[in-house]
């Protein structure tokens, strides 16, 4: 998988979620996302021919996540210090 086409596709989830933010509001927009990730993932793991052990792949999936939230608040708190500063 190239980082370019990685970055491509998660721009149109992200597109997508802004264009649904014109209708529905953020907290649910979140929450959304992330239900359809867990099940997206689940059926994924479900339907490989050796899904092994399943909590390692919870781990990893979670671990992932976890980075990636990171990696990007931080991002935007070095881009954008004024969304964070709402208080």
């Amino acid at each position: 998988m190239l980082e370019s086409d990685f970055f491509e596709v998660s721009d149109e989830f992200i597109n997508l979620a802004n264009d649904l933010g014109d209708e529905w509001a953020q907290p649910m927009l979140s929450a959304s996302i992330m239900h359809a990730a867990a099940r997206f993932n689940a059926f994924h793991l479900m339907s490989q021919n050796d899904t092994g052990d399943i909590n390692t792949a919870i781990d990893f999936l979670t671990t992932q996540y976890k980075q990636m939230l990171i990696e990007n608040l931080r991002e935007l708190r070095s881009d954008q210090p004024d969304m964070l500063n709402h208080s």
